[in-house]
């Protein structure tokens, strides 16, 4: 049986389970994330078409689609 003490005992810290947290550029993560697999992705989509390695064009096509939508996201839905 779990008593007021026990329940306090799983305070978690400020912050913490916060979907967007922000970095030490005031940057959510969300949008690093995806300006990072952008970043990789489209070099790695080029290398790919140019070597024509299907498998690489596959990789850096689907980190830059995804990289697009989290951005596009963003704009759909503004955060408040």
């Amino acid at each position: 049986m779990a008593t007021e003490e026990h329940r306090g005992a799983r305070s978690w810290p400020p912050g913490a389970g916060a979907r967007t947290r922000t970095g030490e550029d005031g940057m959510p993560r969300a949008r690093r994330l995806a300006l990072a697999e952008m970043a990789v992705g489209l070099p790695a989509a080029a290398w790919g078409a140019r070597r024509r390695s299907l498998g690489w064009t596959a990789a850096g096509a689907v980190l830059t689609v995804h990289g697009m939508l989290e951005l596009s996201y963003e704009t759909v839905f503004p955060r408040d």
